[in-house]
């Protein structure tokens, strides 16, 4: 900055000057000007590489082509990315003129984590090590962390000497999976933290693992049932299901049993839906009365990644539906979470709610404080996009809400409707619920003595708790807790399927085969079940079992990467327990989740990846067992960064067995690659690895390199730059610009053919300019008030000569003749009295002739005599 601005104070009158700031890119920070003052630097590159290239690119660009354009390249002399060389000949091909200026690297004390190194596959139990290079400018202490999925697996202290230091890090292989490794420093002394973390991945090869989400008692049937065929099984509880892809990655197939949406946080399930669909993982979903419509999940990424869809449309299974929703509108429900005030996201649910209900319900949504401020419906569930569209616009209010005046509004809606089924959701802030007075006998003698059923849905913590819950309780409805508003359209839409009691169908019945499926291999009977969850599949799912009511029981799918399973009955003595005491019941969840575990192929293939400035570049080498090379195959990748971002290219082939690809890192850190492909024979090639981007090489080497600085300005004609004031002293010339002169000789040309066409077709005689002289003249004031000169040419005294004729002579001539009209004979008049009367014949006056006719009159005379 100092020496910009001491160069630009050096400025000549005549001179110009740009500013360009260049990282990975280059930016005009300050277009060509005149002023000899710097403003503030506004621009801000891409700052993980230095491009050389791109700067002097762009600063040839700017100039005018005939200026004498010199770039002064401020650098380190450090660059990353670009071909330096491909700009120096650009600058000589435009002939400008490249100086340099060396910025010096003034580094007292640096550490950084220069490599981390370890092997990509192991096994189980295996010992190995992390091989650490840290790199030191001083001598100094710092302390080593090492991080394993968020788990610390080594730390420790160690002396730093000046140079490289080198050293191993003893670790023991865990469970199969894939694993990254984070190693972080911190140096007593140091300048730049950026430099101070590396990661490294390692897969370690063994049985997959299989991991078991829900209720210890709910799990525990299918849990003994896979430990029992070689499978090896880990449970968590629903708040502890992984929230990152790379996460559950470790792991081959999840098992999610009886589970409400409610339970996951929508980051969990997010990561489950990536698990699947990007890393070819596996799902086996496993009902029960807190599960799949009933369970909430409704439009959520559960419902997206299995095989069914959580909603029926059949009327005359599910009796028409009258549902009131009351909403706090008071004044708490103004506040924001995560950005979005409460009331917002309550509109939302009550929206959820209207997407669920089948065209033959009716919906009202009565938002009350003290008073109903809005009420929306009663409306068919036909127009439900109204319903929702004017549910999210509802607006906070003030005060709390009135319990007793609200319920008494939702009865005076219900009172008119035929449905068979009635049911209230009262959404109340936990510690403004005014009104209490009366209500339990309200409940218990016109809304459950009218067989209308009332839920209660609690958001945040209060002294009205109590009262909700037990409201609900006397309403025969359920009573939901909530501190976060969030979760509050999962509630409303397991609470409206909830209201539809035939979703939960409890009736003995023997499932029946709908396709062959390798998961019922070698099973010849099925035992007989007495409920399950209805749904309906999506068109590209492939129905195994249905029950005696024609839904799927038992429904499989490929999405994306990976393998879904969805079993609508539950795996416990509710309603499976004769499938609990079958002697095939360990074979044939053993059988289901094989089904979904990822694919890997013996076929010898490698996925490497390198990094070229800020692209990677993927290839795949496939060579069969016999060593031949595989050619024609649809491979395609997809990389999950740390953060579960997911991307998926397609490799193409470029060689004989070699498919290659590129894609952009989106920042450092271990990336899981998950490749895919068909061989012949419908075999599948799959493959499961990892890659590491470590932090941006501008932080691995620190120093500056004047040589390189030294050659670019001597190969671009130029020199190194002390004084600021060398950047405009006028030592060369610019080189001329050529301009096309054909447009110009175009115009001319265009402009002179008319002219050219008038000189050679029309003949211009002395009459015409005469003419158009005396025309000129009558018209131009000055040329008409000017003298007339006398004129010596035929035709003046010719005219001259008529004038002297016409005049009379004094001493003798005809007598004077009197004028007469056109249509007249001039006649001569008599002579005075007392003179005689001459007799000698006098030829007539004429009238005025003109030039030609007074010739032809001559000719035509000469002719006769």
């Amino acid at each position: 900055m100092e020496f910009v601005t001491d160069g630009l104070a050096s400025m000549g009158p005549d001179d110009r000057a740009a500013v360009i700031t260049f990282g990975a890119d280059a930016l005009v920070d300050r277009p060509l000007s005149e002023e000899q003052q710097l403003a503030e630097i506004a621009s801000v590159p891409f700052t993980h590489f230095t491009n050389i290239e791109e700067a002097i690119r762009l600063g040839l660009a700017l100039p005018a082509g005939g200026d004498a354009r010199r770039l002064v390249l401020l650098s380190d002399g450090r660059p990353t990315a670009g071909d330096a060389d491909a700009a120096l000949r650009l600058v000589s091909a435009s002939g400008a003129q490249l100086d340099t200026v060396i910025l010096d690297s003034l580094l007292e004390a640096e550490v950084w984590l220069a490599e981390l190194d370890g092997p990509t596959r192991v096994h189980p139990g295996e010992e190995f090590t992390l091989a650490a290079t840290i790199r030191s400018t001083v001598q100094t202490e710092a302390a080593l962390t090492v991080l394993s999925d968020g788990r610390v697996v080594a730390q420790q202290t160690l002396r730093l000497g000046s140079g490289p230091n080198r050293f191993s890090i003893p670790l023991v292989a865990g469970d199969p999976g894939f694993v990254s490794y984070r190693a972080t420093i911190v140096p007593d002394i140091d300048t730049y933290p950026q430099n101070n973390s590396l990661s490294a991945f390692s897969v370690i090869e063994g049985p997959p693992r299989i991991l078991m989400v829900g209720d210890s008692l709910d799990t525990l049937p299918v849990r003994e049932a896979l430990q029992a065929s070689g499978l090896v099984v880990e449970s968590v509880s629903a708040g502890a299901l992984p929230s990152e892809p790379v996460s559950l990655a470790e792991y081959g197939t999840v098992v999610l049993v009886n589970t409400p949406a409610q339970a996951l946080s929508s980051r969990a399930m997010h990561a489950l839906q990536s698990f699947v669909r990007d890393l070819g993982g596996g799902l086996v979903a496993i009902g029960g009365p807190s599960s799949y419509g009933v369970g909430g999940w409704y439009n959520t990424p559960l419902e997206d990644t299995l095989p069914v869809r959580m909603t029926i449309r059949d009327p005359e299974r599910f009796p028409p539906l009258s549902l009131v929703v009351i909403i706090d509108k008071s004044g708490s429900m103004a506040a924001q979470e995560g950005g979005v005030q409460k009331i917002r996201l309550a509109g939302e649910a009550a929206a959820r709610v209207a997407e669920l209900i089948n065209d033959l319900d009716e919906m009202t949504i009565i938002a009350f404080d003290d008073r109903p401020v809005d009420i929306i419906g009663p409306l068919p569930g036909s127009r439900r996009d109204e319903l929702a569209e004017r549910a999210i616009s509802l607006q906070a209010g003030g005060g709390g809400i009135y319990v007793r005046e609200s319920l008494q509004v939702a009865l005076a809606h219900l009172a008119d409707s035929e449905s068979p089924v009635k049911h209230i959701i009262l959404l109340a802030d936990g510690s403004d619920s005014e009104h209490q007075e009366g209500v339990a006998q309200l409940v218990v003698e016109e809304i459950a003595g009218q067989r209308i059923s009332l839920s209660t849905v609690a958001i945040g913590t209060g002294q009205d708790l109590g009262f909700l819950e037990n409201i609900a309780r006397l309403g025969n409805g359920r009573y939901h807790f909530t501190d976060r508003a969030a979760n509050l359209p999962v509630i409303f839409a397991q609470e409206a399927q909830l209201a539809m009691r035939a979703y939960i169908v409890e009736e003995p019945f023997f499932p029946t085969m709908a396709s062959a499926s390798p998961v019922l291999t070698g099973l010849e009977s099925i035992p007989q079940l007495i409920g399950y969850v209805a749904a309906s599949p999506k068109p590209t799912a492939q129905v195994v079992l249905v029950t005696h009511k024609d839904d799927p029981l038992l429904a499989t799918w490929q999405y994306g990467l990976g393998r879904a399973v969805a079993w609508t009955s539950d795996a416990t003595g509710r309603w499976a327990q004769r499938w609990i005491d079958w002697e095939e019941f360990a074979r044939f969840w053993a059988q289901v989740v094989r089904w979904t575990l990822p694919l890997q192929s013996e076929t010898p293939v490698e996925l490497a990846v390198s990094m070229e400035e800020d692209t990677a570049n993927l290839v795949l080498d496939a060579v069969s067992n016999n060593g031949e090379f595989i050619n024609d195959l649809d491979p395609s990748v997809t990389i999950v960064d740390s953060h579960g971002v997911s991307t998926t290219i397609g490799l193409a082939q470029t060689a004989p067995g070699r498919y290659t690809g590129v894609f952009e890192p989106a920042g450092e850190g271990a990336y899981v690659l998950r490749l895919v492909s068909t061989l012949a024979e419908d075999e599948h090639l799959g493959l499961t690895t990892g890659w590491v981007l470590g932090y941006s090489p501008e932080y691995a080497a620190l120093d500056s390199d004047p040589g390189l600085m030294d050659y670019l300005a001597s190969q671009g004609g130029g020199r190194v730059l002390e004084d600021p004031a060398e950047a405009f002293t006028h030592t060369f010339q610019g080189y001329g610009t050529r301009y096309p002169m054909w447009p110009i000789l175009l115009a001319v040309a265009t402009l002179l053919l008319p002219i050219d066409i008038g000189v050679r077709r029309l003949v211009l005689g002395r009459r015409e300019l005469e003419q158009a002289w005396g025309w000129m003249r009558q018209r131009l004031p000055r040329l008409a008030r000017a003298p007339v000169e006398a004129e010596s040419s035929p035709v003046s005294q010719l005219l001259q000569a008529k004038k002297r004729v016409r005049q009379p002579r004094r001493d003798t001539g005809p007598p004077p003749l009197v004028k007469t009209t056109p249509e007249e004979k001039l006649t001569p008049v008599a002579p005075p009295v007392g003179q005689p009367e001459t007799t000698e014949p006098h030829e007539p006056a004429r009238a005025e002739e003109s030039l030609a006719e007074r010739l032809l009159r001559k000719k035509k005379e000469r002719e006769e005599s």
